[in-house]
Parts: C-alpha cells; sequence; structure tokens
C-alpha cells in the first residue's frame, strides 16, 4: 500500500514515471505521445524541480501519518490533482505556443509550490505535541450578546438570514457548542470551504486527517442538515449553517461517517 501511495503522489505531482509491480523504486517513462500535461511536465525543467519539491514533501508526510492515515493523505492529493487540472488546464494547441507553453508551465509550477507548503504544514501540526498547540483563537467570533430583558418586555427573536452554499465558505474553529467559545486554533486544526465547493478538514490528532475534496452537495438544505460527500476523496456527512443575525455569530455543525466525527465549528477571524 504504502508503494502504492507514493507513487501515485509522484504522478499527482506532476512527474513521468511508471509504476514498477514487483515493488521497486518507480522509473521514468518515455513522454512521447503522452497527454499535453504530461508532455509540458516532462519537457520544462521548472515544473520539474517543484514536482521533486511537492514529491519529497508527499512522501514525508504519508510516512509521518502511518498506515492509519497513508489512505487520506493520497485522497488529499488526487482532490488536490483535479483542482491543479481545472486551474491548470494544458491543451495540445499551447505545446506549440511558446508563451502559452510558458503561462500553463508557470502555473502549474506555483500550484506545486502552493501544494508543497501546505503539506509541509500538515506535516509540522502532526510532529507538534498536541499540548504545544493553541486551544482559543484570539480574533474569533465572539460569544453571542445576552440583552438583559426587564418586567413586562420579551426577547424578539433576530430575524433569519437565507443562506445558501457560499455562505460557508471560509475557515471555521471548532468551538465549544453551547458557548460558541472556540477550542481550536485555526491554523493547524480547522474545516475550511472554498468559494468553489473544495472541502477541507484539518486535526493532527486525528489519524483519518486530513480530509479534503469537493463538497458535492446532495438532499437536504442547510438550515436542516444538508447531505454531502461520496465523491473521491470525502466521507460521507451532514452540514447544518446555524445562520445569526451576522455572518460572523453563525455557527456550523458537521457530522461525518465513517469516520466518526461531530463538531460544532465557529468563523475564524
Amino acid at each position: 500500500m504504502r508503494a502504492a501511495i507514493l507513487l501515485a503522489g509522484m504522478l499527482m505531482a506532476g512527474t513521468a514515471l511508471a509504476a514498477d509491480t514487483s515493488g521497486e523504486a518507480a522509473k521514468p517513462v518515455d513522454c512521447a505521445g503522452d497527454a499535453p500535461m504530461a508532455l509540458l511536465l516532462c519537457r520544462d525543467a521548472s515544473i520539474a524541480a517543484a514536482a521533486d519539491k511537492l514529491e519529497s514533501a508527499l512522501r514525508t508526510l504519508s510516512d509521518e501519518a502511518g498506515k492509519a492515515g497513508e489512505e487520506a493523505v493520497a485522497a488529499g492529493q488526487r482532490a488536490w490533482v483535479q483542482r491543479r487540472d481545472a486551474a491548470c488546464p494544458v491543451a495540445e494547441a499551447d505545446l506549440a505556443d511558446p508563451k502559452k507553453s510558458k503561462d500553463r508551465a508557470a502555473c502549474l509550477t506555483r500550484q506545486m509550490a502552493e501544494r508543497t507548503k501546505a503539506l509541509e504544514t500538515e506535516l509540522a501540526a502532526r510532529r507538534a505535541p498536541v499540548a504545544d498547540e493553541p486551544l482559543t483563537v484570539t480574533a474569533s467570533a465572539p460569544q453571542r450578546p445576552v440583552q438583559p430583558i426587564g418586567q413586562g418586555q420579551t426577547r424578539s427573536a433576530p430575524a433569519k438570514r437565507t443562506v445558501d452554499l457560499p455562505a460557508l465558505t471560509g475557515r471555521w474553529a471548532k468551538a465549544d457548542p453551547a458557548t460558541r467559545t472556540p477550542i481550536d486554533d485555526c491554523r493547524t486544526s480547522y474545516l475550511e470551504i472554498t468559494g468553489d465547493g473544495g472541502f477541507s478538514l484539518h486535526d493532527p490528532r486525528i489519524p483519518a486527517f486530513p480530509l479534503e475534496g469537493p463538497l458535492a452537495p446532495g438532499e437536504g438544505d442547510l438550515a436542516e442538515g444538508l447531505a454531502f460527500g461520496g465523491e473521491e476523496g470525502l466521507p460521507e456527512g451532514v452540514l447544518r449553517l446555524d445562520a445569526a443575525e451576522a455572518p460572523r455569530l453563525d455557527r456550523l455543525f458537521l457530522t461525518l461517517d465513517p469516520p466518526a466525527f461531530g463538531a460544532t465549528f465557529v468563523r475564524c477571524r
């Protein structure tokens, strides 16, 4: 399994390698006749250097994750490859145009550098003792203010906002479900949802994490509970948004099965 995951990582990083089913090291292949993306990866030295760094970071993280976490690392890498290909599409005609080839190569190099940095950050988080991790978020969303009610007064319920998937965009910190007080930091342990529907859940203390992939929402709605998952890299789960009068006071509830996981989140600020 380990060799297969590392080989998958090398292919995803953009290096043109072929598997040796005996379990020995991957071998270079002839790029002739390959898809445009592979041809560009093969012939551009700057991409090759970025791919080497990415492959090294991926190998180290996979080793650190061990048997329990290596599939999660590989699934995250597969999800990243989909995002990379969408951000940096390479057509056959691009290879014949020096300017377009240069632009595509720069895009791929940038994507790989960002991914390498993310993997290195995840590795550092896994190696850090849990006691060294901050347990509060200094500038996270504050608790909801409680207005005193005098005799004869009634508290009117705040108007609920209309919410949809874009309302989830951003980074979220795990919080106490009753008080909304953050109990994790927003740097090594967090839930992040991107504007293009990417889902990323990190916690270095849980072997199955990180979980990354497309959100792929299914049945339900955010106010009552929106089912998601089933796509490559993500288990099935449910998201429910308790929309407050202001986005900074929102609470997000997440459950996953499997792995069995449930938590309340507030927005990182």
